[in-house]
């Protein structure tokens, strides 16, 4: 006797359904539904290794102070400074000033007591430009 006569009759007809290959379908579907909560679940409760500090490279803008503009002039001893500073509908707005000096770390200095601002911030924003 060979193991297709021994099968009952209700098996005979789920095989004729397709059964054995709709049978695990639901079961993969669950399965792959758990396994993949479980592995969102872990990745989203255990803390990361590749944590990078983020430094901010914008310009501080408490004055609002966007570039200083500097032109030395050697001969005549002096250096004048333009101050762009943005408004709040990021208009720009100049000042200038002339300072008596034309050494670049006596200009800093100078410009970062007129403005109110650390050296580091004044030398982030300051170009120069020598004139003959």
């Amino acid at each position: 006797m060979t193991s297709r006569n021994l099968s009952p009759q209700w098996l005979k007809f789920l095989k004729s359904l397709g059964i054995e290959f709709w049978l695990p379908l639901p079961l993969l579907g669950i399965s792959f539904w758990f396994v993949g909560g479980w592995l969102t679940q872990y990745s989203l409760t255990t803390p990361s290794q590749n944590i990078i500090e983020l430094q901010t490279t914008q310009p501080n803008y408490d004055k609002k102070i966007a570039l200083i503009k500097v032109e030395i002039y050697p001969k005549k001893g002096i250096s004048l400074v333009k101050v762009m500073k943005l408004s709040k509908v990021y208009r720009q707005s100049e000042s200038q000033i002339i300072l008596a000096t034309t050494k670049i770390p006596d200009l800093e200095r100078a410009i970062a007591n007129e403005l109110g601002l650390s050296p580091e911030q004044v030398k982030q924003k300051m170009r120069y430009r020598r004139q003959q």
